[in-house]
């Protein structure tokens, strides 16, 4: 060996890095000796070393021996020679970016020499048939398999292992489902067994998992006894983050399963935060503990090498101090590695026209810390209002944010998120600045994925955004899980979210830009109606059941009801709906007589809780004696009674008829005009409009769509006005059924409506827990002025004309 010129020791020191202490083993080089080795300068101790013992020329062989044999071409050809060399051997970009090193990427992949050599030493046992490489985002699982170990074992690394076919596959699959694109994956090399996918695919999903044990021996059938099938399942963590729930048990079985045969070898990738995921799977968890290949964050010598070797073989050369400028502002946490792979690629496109990357190209994009961010910013920025406006839209897609809080990635079908051509040209933008990578799907059809998280991690626009909407996220996750298992079990009610979610619900949907074509089918069935505007249209609906009416009622009190007459005015009043009720004669049933209604307007709905409220919270309100004055109760109750229905949009319920008129006198005090109750009179009025041959609200006629009886089994009172179909003639909602309403006058004695004394008071309507007979418009009921019950409401009326 030629003696080491200064250069060549500067490379060997950056590059071997925290090994030298194998090679001063490897040498024997005495402790005392060691410890006098400047710090950082190792490398240069161990050279001075074996120059004093005329050992040099056995470094060739201790690099060999310590695994560092990538080293050995700088000890036997200069740097000048490799640029030459590597300038006809790598003639486009050495430095990836964030997309990963491929297998036709590994003349370019430097830095892991000793973790390939790890991973090879472990398949080279026959007993270790899976193995896990787990490491953090960021650290470069999935290229030390692709670009390190596969090319390795495609050389015959181990003895034979040119023989092994291999396939990749990652897990999430088309909408959650691992076995089409394993499948996909494995049908080529069956083709020539005559095995097509619809056959592959059924045999994947046979039980216990043997189908794959079955298909390996069918793709070695023609191959040397020695050969073995090799499945790198990149991406590992898609199991738990994308997956489907009731496909992760058999996928695993699957999976475990596989490794008995003495004929299939089974790699991962995983982000090591996910491995007490897999602890939750029997057999899985073995797996781990005992074949778990642990990549940690490569130190600076492997950054050194990550730098300068890529780089020899395009033959491109840095800067003075431009490499040692990088090392330093990269660090060694983690993250690291993808923050410099972006910076490089960044260099790279910056590069002079001599093949030099300078310090002035490194400062322009911001370096190795806001390279990402900068190239994400600036992209974002040139494009137009419009297509910025789409990236929620677009990145909800592409983003799994889990219980913690943590971002992944997920892969989306291109048809689903180019919905637009504004989504179309943020997505063309975002790809061509490679921050997203748009490639063939399993089918054939083109998917987009985000090209590295460290995107999420580095960019502050999309960081701040997924942290704003990580409850929306898991929110959005959790809707398909619960959807599913709702339906699993014969989509029984109690398995359904309860009403007051669907607040949750609309804000998610607005969060995340998402529109009702973006659930799925059972998702938007399991949710139920969200919009306003389609539930009120569907209250116009006979079809729509009494239950639909019932949840439509509630999720519109949630959501804010915007119906006029429902809730209240700017100034805190009952906002009132009046409807015209012309005059006639009236005969009353059980020969309490006739009487003649004078033109007068009745209040479209019921009063409703939130009406109510007002009354209850107002100072002047429910706790003023005034409004109880000559009344049987000349104070009002020591508190009122409880709504069961606690929906601002249900009619207020549980209160007597001595609660019903303070309210009628608070509220003409504030208006200024009369509002009072109606007699019963001008409530058959109001329910008829006037013509007798009007057995209900809406004709002669019994129609159960039409009202809230007993017949419509749903127990409980709906919000005002949820059967439009059962409106009387003038416009009045709510007469038949729902609650009954307390009207003025005395039951035995009809034409007495004085408030005092203790006689019953007519209510009319019937109600949701009585059946049609108490319905009819002309049927006349009575109850003591103190009870209260949850189903006695009342409705306002007074005098024409306004």
């Amino acid at each position: 060996m030629q003696a080491l010129a200064g250069k060549t020791i500067l490379q060997l020191r950056k590059r071997l890095g925290e090994d030298w202490p194998d090679l001063a083993l490897y040498f024997d080089i005495p402790r005392e000796r060691c410890k006098g080795f400047a710090p950082g300068r190792e490398c240069d101790g161990v050279v001075a070393w074996l120059k004093e013992q005329e050992r040099i020329g056995e470094l060739t062989e201790a690099l060999a021996a310590v695994d560092r044999d990538d080293l050995i071409p700088l000890l036997e050809i200069t740097p000048s020679a490799v640029s030459q060399a590597a300038a006809l051997t790598w003639p486009r970009s050495p430095f990836p970016g964030l997309r990963r090193f491929n297998p036709e990427d590994a003349p370019i992949f430097f830095g892991r020499h000793r973790e390939i050599k790890g991973l090879l030493r472990k398949l080279a046992d026959p007993t270790h048939r899976f193995i896990a490489v787990l490491g953090a985002s960021g650290s470069g699982k999935s290229s030390l398999v692709a670009a390190g170990l596969i090319p390795r074992l495609q050389a015959n690394a181990i003895a034979g292992s040119q023989d092994w076919p291999w396939l990749e596959f990652t897990p999430g699959g088309a909408e959650g489902d691992p076995y089409p694109i394993l499948t996909a994956r494995l049908e080529p090399l069956l083709q020539s067994q005559g095995w097509r996918g619809p056959e592959i695919l059924k045999t994947l999903r046979a039980e216990q998992g043997y189908g794959l044990i079955e298909l390996a021996e069918q793709v070695l059938a023609d191959r040397p006894a020695h050969a073995e099938l090799l499945l790198f399942v990149d991406q590992f963590e898609e199991l738990f983050t994308l997956t489907r729930e009731a496909l992760r048990q058999p996928f695993v079985q699957l999976l475990t399963t596989t490794v008995r045969s003495p004929r299939v070898r089974v790699v991962v990738a995983m982000r090591a935060d996910f491995l007490h995921r897999c602890l939750e799977y029997p057999g899985l968890d073995r797996l781990l503990s005992a074949n778990a290949y642990f990549l940690g964050p490569p130190g600076p010598g492997a950054l050194y090498e990550m730098m300068t070797g890529p780089a020899a073989r395009a033959g491109l050369e840095f800067e003075e101090g431009l490499v040692e400028r990088i090392l330093e502002e990269t660090g060694t946490g983690s993250g690291a590695l993808a923050l410099l792979a972006f910076a490089l690629h960044e260099l790279y496109e910056s590069r002079a026209g001599d093949g030099r990357l300078t310090h002035q190209a490194y400062q322009r994009f911001g370096g190795v810390q806001h390279a990402i961010s900068q190239r994400a910013e600036s992209t974002f920025q040139r494009l137009d209002s419009g297509v910025q406006a789409e990236l929620a839209k677009v990145f909800r897609e592409l983003v799994q944010v889990d219980e913690r809080g943590v971002a992944t990635r997920q892969r989306a079908l291109l048809s689903t998120i180019a919905v637009s051509s504004a989504a179309s040209e943020l997505i063309d933008r975002f790809v061509d600045a490679r921050l997203l990578v748009r490639e063939p799907g399993e089918d054939g059809l083109p998917v987009v994925d985000v090209a590295h998280e460290a995107l999420f991690r580095t960019w502050p626009r999309l960081k701040q955004w997924i942290q704003d909407t990580a409850d929306d996220h898991r929110l959005r996750r959790q809707i398909t899980q619960l959807a599913a298992y709702w339906h699993d079990h014969d989509r029984q009610a109690e398995h359904r979210w309860p009403d007051e979610r669907v607040v949750e619900v609309v804000a998610m949907r607005e969060h995340l830009k998402l529109e009702p074509k973006d659930f799925t089918p059972l998702e938007r069935d399991f949710l139920g109606p969200l919009d306003r505007d389609p539930m009120r249209a569907a209250l116009d609906d006979p079809a729509t059941t009494h239950e639909e009416r019932a949840i439509i009622g509630v999720r519109l009190s949630l959501l804010g009801d915007p119906r006029p007459g429902v809730g209240l005015r700017a100034d805190g009043l009952p906002d009132l709906v009046w409807c015209a009720v012309p005059g006639g004669a009236v005969t009353l049933e059980e020969n309490a007589g006739a009487f003649t209604v004078e033109p007068f307007h009745i209040a479209k709905y019921p009063v409703t809780y939130r009406q109510y409220h007002a009354f209850l919270d107002a100072d002047d309100g429910y706790h003023n004696p005034e409004w109880w004055r000559g009344l049987r109760l000349d104070h009002p109750p020591e508190k009122p009674g409880r709504q069961l229905q606690r929906y601002d949009n249900h009619p207020a319920e549980n209160l007597a008829w001595l609660e019903a008129v303070p309210f009628c006198r608070w509220l003409s005090a504030r208006l200024g005009y009369e509002v009072r109750l109606p007699t019963e009179w001008e409530w058959q009025q109001a329910a008829t409009g006037g013509d007798p041959a009007n057995e209900y609200p809406w004709g002669p006629d019994w129609d159960g769509r039409c009202a809230n009886t007993y017949e419509s089994d749903l127990s409980r009172s709906t919000a005002v006005g949820m059967y439009p179909q059962g409106a009387s003639p003038v416009g009045a909602l709510d007469m038949s059924g729902n609650v009954w309403e307390w009207c003025l006058n005395e039951y035995e004695q009809p034409r007495n409506v004085a408030p005092a004394g203790d006689a019953r008071r007519v209510v009319r309507g019937g109600s949701w827990n009585g059946n049609q007979p108490y319905a009819r418009a002309a049927f006349r009921y009575g109850f003591a002025p103190v009870n209260r019950g949850s189903s006695l409401g009342f409705r306002r009326a007074r005098a024409s004309p306004i």
